[in-house]
């Protein structure tokens, strides 16, 4: 019973420690990576892209989907400006990695925010737009978000920026506000993201139409603010553009202009900068159109004419550079102008020209969108399919769970029941055996009970001759020796193994009275073994009757003087009794067990049986007999008390 609870415990054991080789700590692997990747951060020496191959291809990083997914992040972080379409690929099998895990937020925010600056350096403005909103949900819905304050402010401002410009002024606000908030937590001054934020709420406010101007006074204030104590030209430039298009809604063109000058003054120096700029080149042809605009408002066309002389040079030089809608701004401002001038003709044709290029404003950007778009809409099925499928997974997976408890209950229930049922046959078992062995020990005594009334009758008949013929001395002689075999006798059915050297007293003292009753006409001698007869036990009782028999049926009818020898031989777990008498032996060797066995020797004969079942070993009793006389060859078992 012990050993088979002793298994059950090993099995459960085994089984849990099974599990624990299978279980991986997603969530330390990943915190591992991400301070490995900090301290890389710090250290520019680094060829991060060899370093993060190198992890590819690690295994303890390919057992979770979140380390690859991270471990991709970055190869696309650092393959970004070297080589656009090998970033791509690693950022989205980032995507698909992370997309089937649950949970992991802070690793979802930072690579939709990634795939989104990926998309917006490809110029894929809807892609663009889709995953910062991505990242910027996760921030908006996890206050609990455990990720760089700066790294949600930059996510937070980028998708406002995005969302102004497809007019989600709602949602663009909300996003600036909370980066505002984020930055007023934070222990230093962050003008330049503070900056950005009041700049992006100025822009989506007054887009919006639904602005109050007390909100955009308050907003202009704090550039104010801000641009003073950082002397930023950058940051002085975008103010005064605010301001003036403020007092542009409010009708004070001439207080516009005079901000919008200050503006222009700025981009013209930075297009002398850097004569390449797209940018500055831009903001300059853009700022050009506003004061044509503010110009014509004002009655100052010579004003207005020489600006559009300087849009038109830069319409020249850098055509490819401007959009529709640059060029569409200024030629509304032209049109503006040749219509306050009186000239329909002219302004009829840049009114043609404005619509021509709104039609490719519109069709260029319906190609972009609906290419855009069809690739979002294959994202958002493809991660409603993901969504699905995890639901799928997880019911399946708590599925396998629950029937692999049940399968482990019913397995070790049945294993219980194997159990008992082993343990009830080997307990009927033992107790058929004991019961074998006592039946065997009953037997064995029922045997020797059947012996010794056998036995004392035939000594009393030799007693009894004794006193019928008047033989005093040779009765009491007699009666004395019975008296110590008897004792003897009594001592040994007692026990199922007695000494052997016990037992060959009772025999000697048997031998002894027949010498007597036979009067000696025959004479006897035992060889003892070389080993100490005292440490060796042997069933009691077994070798008298063969020596009756050798004295009875033997030597007993014959007048010449009689022998027997009774010899002992030790082997490693039986004895050899050979018992050896010079009669006249039997003449029919067909007919000895019928004829001539005694009924002490057929009882011996069962005894023997019985002991060689009980003992397992093989005993045997063999007569050889001839003129000469007769030899009984017994082999008994033997235990040796020494041990």
């Amino acid at each position: 019973m012990n050993k088979i609870v002793l298994f059950l415990l090993l099995f459960v054991i085994s089984c849990q420690r099974q599990s624990e080789k299978v279980i991986v700590n997603p969530e330390k692997i990943l915190e591992n990576l991400q301070v490995i990747s900090d301290s890389l951060d710090q250290n520019p020496q680094i060829d991060k892209l060899a370093f993060w191959s190198g992890k590819l291809q690690q295994k303890d990083f390919s057992k979770t989907g979140s380390a690859q997914a991270f471990i991709h992040y970055n190869l696309a972080k650092n393959l970004v400006k070297s080589n656009i379409d090998s970033s791509k690929n690693h950022i989205n099998i980032a995507l698909n990695l992370i997309e089937k895990e649950k949970g992991f937020n802070v690793l979802k925010f930072t690579i939709y925010n990634g795939a989104g600056l990926i998309a917006e350096h490809e110029g894929k403005f809807y892609q663009s737009v889709y995953y910062f909103n991505k990242s910027a949900a996760i921030i908006m819905n996890d206050d609990s978000l455990k990720c760089k304050p700066l790294a949600k402010v930059i996510c937070l401002l980028s998708a406002a920026q995005d969302n102004t410009k497809i007019s989600q002024y709602p949602k663009s606000i909300e996003q600036n506000q909370l980066a505002l908030k984020i930055l007023k937590e934070q222990p230093d001054d962050n003008f330049k993201y503070n900056f950005r934020a009041y700049s992006q709420l100025f822009t989506a406010c007054e887009e919006s139409n639904f602005y109050k101007t007390d909100s955009l006074l308050f907003y202009i204030k704090k550039l104010k603010q801000i641009s003073v104590k950082t002397n930023d030209p950058m940051q002085i430039r975008f103010t005064n553009e605010h301001i003036a298009h403020y007092y542009l809604l409010s009708n004070q063109y001439n207080t516009a202009i005079q901000h919008y000058n200050l503006v222009k003054q700025y981009d013209k120096e930075s297009v002398l900068a850097d004569p390449e700029s797209p940018v500055a080149i831009k903001n300059l042809y853009t700022t050009i159109a506003n004061l044509i605009d503010l110009h014509v408002q004002t009655k100052e066309f010579p004003e207005a004419e020489d600006l559009i002389k300087q849009a038109d040079k830069i319409e020249d030089q850098h055509l490819q550079l401007l959009s529709y809608y640059e060029k569409c701004l200024n030629k509304k401002a032209k049109m503006h102008y040749y219509f306050a001038k009186g000239d329909n003709k002219k302004a009829q044709n840049e009114a043609n020209q404005i619509l021509e290029l709104k039609d490719n404003i519109l069709r260029n950007s319906g190609i972009q969108a609906t290419e855009e778009m069809a690739t979002i809409y294959e994202l958002q099925a493809k991660d409603k399919s993901i969504y699905g499928l995890n639901k799928t997974i997880d019911y399946t997976t708590n599925r396998l769970e629950r029937n692999k408890l049940l399968l482990l209950i019913v397995g070790l229930l049945a294993l219980l029941a194997v159990s008992w049922g082993i343990l009830l046959y080997f307990f009927q078992r033992q107790k058929r055996q004991k019961q074998e062995k006592e039946k065997i020990l009953l037997q064995q005594q029922l045997l020797r009970t059947q012996m010794e009334p056998h036995f004392i009758f035939n000594t009393l008949s030799a007693l009894q001759s004794f006193i019928r013929f008047d033989e005093k001395e040779k009765s009491i002689k007699y009666l004395n020796q019975f008296s110590k075999l008897l004792r003897s006798s009594l001592e040994l059915s007692r026990k199922n193994y007695v000494p052997l050297d016990h037992e060959l007293e009772a025999i000697e003292n048997y031998l002894s009275l027949q010498q007597m009753r036979f009067e000696y006409t025959f004479a006897y001698e035992i060889v003892l073994p070389d080993t100490d007869a005292s440490a060796l036990l042997i069933p009691p009782m077994l070798i008298q009757p063969f020596v009756e028999n050798a004295i009875i049926h033997g030597i007993g009818n014959q007048s010449d003087k009689g022998f027997v020898r009774l010899e002992i031989v030790d082997k490693e777990n039986q004895i050899l009794v050979k018992i050896t008498d010079n009669g006249k032996g039997y003449q029919d060797q067909s007919n000895i067990d019928v004829n001539h066995q005694s009924l002490s020797g057929a009882i011996a004969r069962e005894r023997l049986e019985i002991l060689a079942k009980e003992n397992k070993i093989k005993t045997s009793i063999e007569i050889i007999s001839n003129e000469n006389g007769t030899i009984v060859l017994l082999t008994l078992p033997i235990k040796n008390q020494r041990y």
